[in-house]
């Protein structure tokens, strides 16, 4: 929750963002770990390029 309430105005995090855990924008801290997150949530098959 802090993040949220700590998001710069103007930011889209700050417009947008309900909790820590459901929020319109999230950054993975490497590209390791985008893949693990990204396979969290999609298949192989809706994944292009």
């Amino acid at each position: 929750m802090l993040r949220i309430l700590d998001a710069q105005e103007g930011t889209i995090r700050k417009a947008h963002a309900l909790s820590i855990g459901e929020n319109s924008i999230h950054g993975s801290d490497s590209a390791e770990t985008a893949k693990s997150e990204i396979a969290f949530w999609f298949s192989e098959i809706e994944i292009v390029g």
